[in-house]
């Protein structure tokens, strides 16, 4: 339903007034200051890694300035970033080792043919580390709990996978056709431990790309037949997640949900 009201009905959510920093403005304070100290080093790093702190501090310290530097963020906000700045300082060389050129906020799209007309597929990649085979690293940056590699196999954790997909087929600005070597990701916590990194491991990331590739084709096959219904409900087994649905309101799911209704 949720797809319906955005983007076919282009029903946009308003922000509460007066609301204060939530968990989505420092995920983007993280990722900003990530992306553009990728762009000042997009190859060799500094060899002193208090440099490397000092510059993410002033990159964060910049982009907290443009939310308002309210209390919450000098009391606890900022102090964890600089932990993480210290651990990613301390990890980041290892990962660039085979690293020519490493891209942040890389964007991406992926035309799939599909009954109702051709379908765009569009990304935004955290990372994408060119290696010197010439295969791809591609991570995502995540401030909360890391996907498991089961669902990732599986299949509900799609991100990785699709931008997998646009990557082997030359979708990403400024990146050749390449093979994917390597998917991950970079937890930036704050405190213990203050970051973290996860591969996938379970599965090659070449077969996770077009398994999800071909997942979705079929899945915009079924929307694009007009019987098929935008239902209220994705999943009835997971009524709790709907508490954070920006559209359950409009969908009605509390209504539903608190009555003997069948839902289909």
């Amino acid at each position: 339903y949720a797809i319906f009201a955005r983007h076919i009905l282009g029903l946009v959510p308003l922000e509460p007034l007066g609301a204060e920093p939530d968990a989505r403005a420092r995920g983007s304070m993280i990722h900003r200051a990530l992306y553009r100290f990728a762009r000042a080093h997009p190859g060799a790093l500094p060899e002193d890694r208090a440099e490397i702190v000092a510059m993410l501090m002033r990159l964060a310290d910049e982009e907290l300035e443009r939310l308002g530097a309210h209390p919450r963020i000098a009391a606890f906000w900022r102090p964890r970033f600089r932990r993480f700045a210290a651990w990613f300082a301390e990890t980041e060389p290892a990962r660039r080792a085979e690293v020519v050129r490493s891209l942040g906020e890389v964007a991406g799209r992926l035309e799939i043919a599909a009954p109702a007309g051709p379908f765009v597929l569009t990304a935004r990649a955290d990372r994408i580390d060119v290696l010197g085979s010439g295969a791809l690293a591609i991570y995502d940056y995540k401030t909360g709990a890391l996907p498991k590699d089961e669902e990732v196999v599986s299949g509900s954790a799609k991100q990785l996978p699709l931008e997998a997909a646009i990557a082997v087929a030359g979708g990403f600005e400024g990146i050749a056709v390449a093979p994917v070597a390597h998917l991950g990701y970079i937890r930036a916590h704050g405190g213990e431990p203050a970051g973290e990194e996860r591969a996938i491991t379970k599965s090659d990331p070449m077969a996770l790309a077009e398994e999800a590739k071909r997942g979705l084709a079929a899945l915009i096959a079924r929307f694009d037949d007009p019987s098929t219904p935008y239902a209220a409900l994705r999943r009835s087994g997971f009524e709790d997640e709907y508490r954070y649905d920006t559209y359950a309101q409009l969908a009605r799911v509390d209504e539903w949900l608190n009555s003997n209704a069948v839902i289909s």
